[in-house]
């Protein structure tokens, strides 16, 4: 099954949202703000592993980075400063990650919103979309993309943004985007 891009465009983000708080514990130098950057760091990773993100391996390598740095301080007994000089460092890189692909989700969502945009307005105007008793709307969204992609001159747009995102997101965007008046 094809993951929701909207579902992983709302991961993506709740993970970026994150960034700055940790940014702020590690400005105070706690260092209880580097175990905590690891902990986002991992988490972030098992995210994009989930959905067979390949930049997976580059959150590792950071995380990698802050691993050496913390060997070398307990070998030479540094202060943890340098642990937390190193967590910082690695900030820009991960969050740099993780909005490309977000930015990239967003991107054809956005595409495939616009697409759903332009097909409503023929739509109502061919009498397709209409105010009516709708007792299930799951049901009403799912018969009118039905209709879409039966329609002549709407099937290649609906069926470019069901490719482009999949089935279950243009439902959800299609759900968003409708209009009753």
């Amino acid at each position: 099954m094809i993951s929701s891009s909207l579902d992983i465009s709302n991961a993506v983000q709740h993970q970026l949202m994150k960034i700055s708080a940790i940014v702020d514990m590690l400005d105070k130098q706690g260092s209880f703000a580097v175990t905590v950057w690891m902990e986002w760091l991992m988490e972030s990773e098992r995210l994009l592993k989930k959905y067979n993100y390949a930049e997976v391996s580059l959150l590792a390598g950071l995380r990698a980075e802050i691993l050496k740095e913390e060997i070398l301080c307990n070998a030479e007994r540094r202060k943890k400063k340098l642990i937390v000089a190193r967590a910082l460092s690695t900030v820009d890189a991960a969050q740099k990650v993780l909005f490309n692909i977000f930015d990239r989700l967003n991107e054809k969502i956005e595409s495939v919103r616009v697409l759903i945009r332009q097909i409503i307005v023929p739509a109502k105007e061919a009498g397709i979309i209409k105010p009516e008793n709708i007792d299930d709307f799951t049901a009403y969204l799912e018969d009118l993309l039905q209709q879409f992609k039966n329609h002549k001159q709407l099937a290649p747009g609906i069926n470019n943004a069901i490719v482009t995102v999949g089935k279950f997101d243009v439902l959800r965007i299609l759900a968003e985007e409708i209009d009753f008046s």
